[in-house]
């Protein structure tokens, strides 16, 4: 039933498009990526066909099947599939209405992206598939849909669900542009969402951006919590600043969230358990391009404390349409903090052939509550370590939408993100070729 009525919307939306396009200064637009490939994964869990990636890339510890090969289907190479509709009206004096719906899908069996879903899947101790919390949660405007005021003087002032301006900051300056399956920033939303990866796309959110003739950027975004008995829970507020013209670009962010929330596994599944958590993140990146060749990098730092409003906390029952079953508002007695720096550079070998290698390095902070022993065999999730990541990719135009890739990946753990291993395997090697085409 959920699912006809979403195709019903949908056609509901064609049918009107042209009568939009009819009006005098107005127009919709279809438009949209599919992104496809082959890929195998050296130590991973089973493909699972609703979370968005559907191969899984990165090192880890769950599931008794985690150090097994897995050769497979995946989405979203180059960046994630989805089908999108936009549209303006020129109210006149440089001013439009526009509004923009995209609906994200998994290349592989076409269903919407929703990884939640796979979380609520895979009881903790039996996980058997990739899995893991997302802001894509079947939602059928999983994307983005927002609805707004654009001006060329003035700037682009937004409602609705809305792109973190964080995750646009770590796409433009990412080396492999926030690819799925060979970027962390990619694979794991929570970089661009400011901790939680729930937050890469806002829900109750006003967003305004403004790009200067000169290069000169800013922007700024507040979500409404929309809790009752408090207006700061579950809110967030973000700004953002920059320049990007010609050959060099440089760009840098602020976020803070209260009462962030992240969907963990139960231990029974059907359910979800949530942490929830005081977020904050800083950015700053940059690039320059000289002839064929760019380089690109950066620096993000993100702290994780308990919750302003814990007691408001404990009443949450469902998360993104799923019931919770325990909501832990101590994650962080002690104060989290990952430093994530990255770094690559892009060669345009030909006009329609480039080549792209990236490193990138995230460290975490000893946040055990006495600290960690250094007689301990088997460090704590909670005490420092290391995710190391490597990438290589090569792309090819066959045209102006279509293009063919290859790449590799490699993602090595230490201490703390390596505790819980099972197996001896506390790295990973993925390889991947895939065909992206737009329209």
């Amino acid at each position: 039933m959920n699912v006809n009525k979403k195709l019903i919307g949908l056609g509901m939306l064609l049918a009107v498009k042209g009568a939009f396009a009819q009006s005098t200064g107005s127009s919709v637009e279809i438009y949209g990526v599919f992104d496809i490939g082959v890929g195998h994964s050296q130590n991973a869990l089973s493909d699972d066909g609703n979370y968005t990636l559907g191969m899984q890339t990165a090192a880890t510890k769950a599931g008794a099947l985690a150090g097994t090969p897995v050769t497979g289907m995946f989405n979203g190479g180059l960046g994630g599939s989805y089908l999108g509709f936009k549209g303006s009206e020129d109210l006149g004096g440089g001013l439009k209405a526009v509004f923009k719906m995209e609906s994200a899908f998994n290349s592989f069996d076409g269903v919407l992206s929703n990884g939640v879903a796979s979380v609520v899947n895979n009881p903790s101790g039996k996980q058997t598939t990739i899995n893991g919390d997302s802001s894509f949660a079947g939602q059928l405007f999983n994307r983005e849909a927002d609805v707004g005021l654009s001006s060329t003087e003035w700037g682009t002032v937004l409602f609705g669900r809305t792109n973190s301006l964080g995750y646009e900051a770590l796409v433009a300056y990412d080396p492999l542009g926030g690819s799925y399956e060979f970027s962390p920033f990619g694979y794991s939303g929570s970089y661009g969402a400011g901790g939680f990866t729930e937050d890469y796309r806002l829900d109750d959110s006003v967003r305004y951006t403004f790009k200067a003739d000169n290069g000169l950027n800013f922007g700024a975004l507040y979500k409404f919590g929309g809790q009752a008995g408090s207006t700061d829970a579950q809110s967030e507020y973000q700004f953002t600043a920059g320049y990007n013209s010609g050959a060099f670009g440089i760009q840098a962010l602020y976020s803070s969230t209260h009462d962030a929330i992240s969907a963990t596994n139960s231990s029974t599944g059907g359910n979800v358990n949530i942490s929830v958590a005081d977020n904050t993140a800083f950015i700053l990146a940059s690039s320059y391009q000289f002839n064929q060749l760019r380089l690109s990098g950066g620096y993000e730092q993100i702290d994780f404390n308990n919750p302003s409003n814990a007691a408001l906390d404990k009443n949450i029952s469902t998360a993104l349409g799923y019931p919770v079953g325990t909501v832990n508002t101590n994650a962080f007695p002690n104060e989290k903090r990952l430093d994530i720096y990255f770094a690559g550079l892009k060669y345009d070998i030909t006009p329609a052939m480039s080549g792209t290698v990236a490193y990138y390095d995230i460290k975490q902070n000893d946040y055990t509550v006495g600290g960690c022993l250094s007689t301990t065999a088997t460090p704590a999730s909670t005490c420092s370590g290391d995710s190391k990541w490597l990438s290589f990719l090569g792309v090819y135009k066959l045209s102006k939408r279509t293009q063919i890739y290859a790449g590799w990946m490699h993602n090595a753990l230490s201490g703390g993100f390596a505790s819980g291993i099972t197996n001896t395997n506390t790295a990973n090697n993925f390889f991947g070729t895939g065909f992206r085409h737009s329209f």
